[in-house]
């Protein structure tokens, strides 16, 4: 009996500590989660969708308790939300496509929801004038913000694709809240400025203003999105997903009830108003939050790659961007892993008590066993597990059957592989530069380009390639006289068992290609041998590309002849080419144009 009671003791004490432990975990009613929600501006309609989320409890439901702050000025400088995530001082933050730049100069952003589809930049200028093209423009006395300011760079981007040199432009620096006053006196005649505030800005004046929207001349940019940092969608990738999901719930309510958000937006402002007749504001706000999210024609943060690709080579066409952003890094796929809810308190007590029932049920069941087994001769002297020779005891564990009442694990699915990125069309990232190439290389070469019709699509990285390509180009600049030649061209071409000998270095399927061909001196054969190696290429930017293909998943040749030149072949994989093989051969070789 002795035997016994210790065993009860045992199970007993066993029990009882799980029970101390569950006493003292979170009940239903535990804290949330601390957020900070940094906004770019001041509290208005633009950002109803993050107050719904708070105020109708959104947030709460999924576990956060979230405070939202306002834009503003600290000390003589504006808030940066992306400094205050860098610092650590907010968790989430709102922000124009000045978010691609700070990704592309090394910050970590991880843009999580593109909100509005459109950006709202517009150039604005006087309903007795014309100024309603990028053309008209060259002849305006044009008003642009600072140049680091997100409206200056689309107007920027929509000049460079119209092949227009803003420098030509005779222009003058202002403030966003200057551009009414100086259109009005007529200081300038025209003025890039945002929908969110210049139209109502105007009406105030009673001033009419007419204008055009400069992505008519190149691809629409995304407006105001909502961000975080990278490290923290590591660490917590659920709680992202809950605050994004939570987030567009919000804005979906506040899209479909804006009266509601606004009138409490204005009766009870989480922020000094932004203008005198706040009431009057908020309601035209609400008209182009829903111009501009196009709401529910599209879905609340839609996003699309192969639109942010071409964005970004339009950036880096204008000069904007020095580098690629590395887009597949920094666009949140919020479907790349099932992510769980967070549990409350109550729910992990539950489970816990549980699995304690269940230990000792097997416990107890195993005690059970143990008695049975042993001689009716046992003594209760003896203790109730051998001391000196266990080895008995193991095939009797092996029997051991699951509980009934602890449910048999799922198997853990392993984790998905990082998204591809987006199919895209190789002419869709190198037009937008030809305005740029011709002006870069104006008065020093002719440039010719060959885009080839219905090219196939490829899965690359755009800002990447568009890079890429603009270093290349660079790079065979030099190497010309001033009657020199480059062409740029884009081809399909495929390599199978009866032509892949006549390209050494060539890989078996089917192929997008670049290609970079200038007419200056042709390599060496000393030249071409070391022309795909970094330590001893003549033409660094040859090798620098032949190093990116590589990563890219594609490959370079080069071919050069003397009275020809160099031409530079970059290649991307078809998107629907299921038998894309590598040959077991060396790493691509340059080869010699016969």
């Amino acid at each position: 009996m002795r035997g016994a009671s210790r065993r009860m003791s045992r199970i007993a004490a066993f029990a009882a500590a799980l029970a101390l432990g569950l006493a003292e975990l979170p009940g239903p009613g535990a804290a949330a989660e601390a957020v900070v929600l940094q906004l770019h501006g001041p509290a208005q309609f633009e950002f109803a969708g993050y107050y719904a989320a708070l105020w109708k409890g959104f947030y709460r439901e999924a576990g956060l308790e979230v405070e939202i702050r306002p834009g503003g000025m600290r000390g003589d400088m504006p808030i940066d939300p992306a400094r205050e995530l860098a610092d650590g001082r907010a968790q989430f933050g709102t922000g124009t496509m000045q978010l691609v730049i700070r990704a592309a100069q090394g910050l970590p952003l991880l843009l999580v929801a593109p909100i509005f589809q459109e950006s709202g930049a517009a150039v604005y200028y006087r309903s007795d004038s014309d100024f309603s093209s990028p053309a008209a423009l060259v002849k305006a006395r044009l008003g642009r913000l600072p140049a680091s300011d997100i409206l200056d760079i689309e107007l920027v981007t929509a000049l460079r694709a119209e092949g227009i040199d803003p420098g030509r432009i005779k222009s003058a620096t202002i403030g966003e809240g200057q551009i009414v006053p100086a259109l009005a006196d007529k200081t300038i005649d025209a003025a890039i400025g945002s929908a969110w505030v210049v139209p109502w800005q105007a009406h105030e004046r009673g001033i009419v203003l007419k204008s055009f929207n400069p992505a008519n001349y190149r691809v629409e940019y995304y407006g105001d999105s909502l961000v975080t940092m990278k490290r923290l969608a590591a660490a917590e990738p659920g709680m992202v997903e809950l605050f994004r999901a939570a987030s567009l719930k919000g804005w979906q309510y506040a899209l479909q009830n804006p009266d509601e958000i606004a009138g409490r937006l204005v009766a009870d402002p989480p922020g000094p108003p932004p203008v005198g007749d706040a009431a009057g504001f908020a309601r035209y706000q609400i008209d182009v939050a829903r111009r501009l999210a196009r709401y529910p024609d599209i879905a609340l943060g839609n996003s699309n790659l192969d639109r942010w690709t071409q964005i970004e080579a339009g950036m880096l066409g204008a000069g904007v961007l020095a580098r690629s952003a590395d887009l597949t890094g920094f666009v949140y796929n919020p479907g790349a892993a099932p992510v769980a809810g967070r549990p409350s308190g109550g729910n992990v007590g539950t489970v816990l008590l549980a699995a304690a029932v269940a230990i000792a049920a097997g416990w107890w069941w195993l005690a059970g066993r143990l008695r049975r087994a042993r001689p009716q001769t046992e003594t209760a002297a003896e203790p109730p597990f051998p001391t000196e020779a266990p080895k008995p005891l193991i095939p009797t564990i092996r029997r051991l059957r699951p509980v009934r009442s602890m449910p048999t694990p799922e198997p853990v699915a392993p984790p998905e592989p990082p998204p591809l990125p987006a199919p895209v069309d190789l002419n869709a990232i190198l037009t937008p530069l030809e305005r740029r190439i011709r002006q870069q290389l104006r008065g020093k070469v002719r440039c010719r380009f060959s885009w080839a019709p219905e090219l196939w699509l490829c899965r690359t990285e755009g800002g990447v390639v568009a890079a890429t390509v603009l270093e290349l180009i660079a790079a065979a600049s030099t190497v010309m006289d001033d009657d020199g030649s480059l062409i740029v061209g884009t081809r399909n071409i495929s390599f199978d068992e009866t032509n892949i000998d006549d390209f050494p270095g060539a890989r078996l399927g089917q192929f997008a290609r670049i290609t970079v061909r200038d007419s200056g001196r042709a390599l060496s054969d000393a030249e071409y041998e070391g022309v795909l190696d970094p330590a001893t290429s003549p033409r660094p930017a040859i090798a620098a590309a032949a190093a990116t293909l590589d990563r890219l998943g594609g490959f370079a040749r080069v071919e050069s002849a003397e009275g020809i030149g160099t031409a530079v072949h970059l290649y991307f994989a078809r998107v629907d080419d299921e038998a894309v093989m590598p040959l077991p051969a060396p790493p691509p070789q340059a080869q010699v144009a016969e």
